[in-house]
């Protein structure tokens, strides 16, 4: 049991930092936290190509359609520098807490140059507010974030604290049983979601009130004037046929 929670909180750390481009490509849960970010959980944490492919961010950023038509290639050669860091990381759950930082920091290092190798100044400066809304209180756990706040090593450590209670929740209730993503009925699908939100908001509201009164504000200065992203849409398919979008947080692990 302790071995699965050390797997989970990896993931986790993973999730806040790597976007959804960097979901892709071979691996497993045994060697690296990849294995946990291949799917409907990858966009957890914001941030990443795989944002810019949502219709109403490229409209909220007001992306021209050569910007566009470089997502491919870029998403491409992100993936493979993906693959070779975490060929040469090790094995993540045994790395020292400065070692999964540095690995982490070089982590978003590649994606923030992806995306700043489509978008303009302008662009990237909204961007980096969309970034942070999406990934909500999630995003606090970002080195780069947290360095922006002054988050304190005691503020992260109960940061992990609370984003780990999440992780624990969410698979005890995939554990329990019940129908797949693709069978379940609108009805229960519905549910589900409702259940991920109310979910979610705790968590949201517990990881907001490590902050200070001062860091609180520095962060709402952080994320900009509020968009609305789109609800996700569920299709029938082997991994549910997510449609990218979502609140903070990202998508519901259905």
């Amino acid at each position: 049991m302790r071995r699965m929670f050390v797997a989970l909180g990896a993931a986790s750390l993973l999730i806040v930092s790597a976007g959804l481009a960097a979901a892709q490509g071979p691996g497993g849960a045994g060697r690296r936290p990849g294995g946990f970010v291949g799917g409907r959980m990858g966009q957890m944490g914001g941030a990443g190509l795989g944002m810019l492919r949502i219709p109403e961010v490229q409209q909220e950023l007001k992306m021209t359609q050569p910007q566009i038509a470089k997502l491919d290639g870029a998403m491409q050669a992100v993936q493979e520098s993906m693959r070779e860091l975490w060929q040469g990381g090790g094995n993540f759950q045994q790395m020292t807490p400065e070692e999964r930082e540095k690995l982490l920091a070089k982590n978003e290092e590649i994606q923030m140059k992806a995306v700043a190798g489509i978008l303009d100044q302008t662009q990237m400066v909204r961007y980096k507010q969309l970034a942070l809304q999406q990934g909500g209180a999630m995003s606090l756990l970002r080195p780069s974030v947290g360095k922006e706040l002054g988050i304190t090593a005691e503020q992260r450590a109960k940061l992990q604290e609370v984003q780990r209670e999440q992780m624990r929740a969410l698979f005890q209730r995939r554990g329990q049983g019940g129908p797949g993503g693709q069978q379940m009925t609108p009805e229960e699908r519905q549910q589900r979601m409702q259940q991920f939100r109310e979910a979610q908001a705790k968590t949201q509201e517990a990881m907001m009130n490590v902050l200070t009164a001062q860091q609180k504000a520095k962060w709402t200065e952080m994320i900009g004037k509020p968009f609305k992203f789109p609800e996700p849409q569920f299709r029938a398919g082997r991994r549910g046929g997510n449609r990218p979008g979502g609140g903070p947080g990202g998508q519901p692990p259905l």
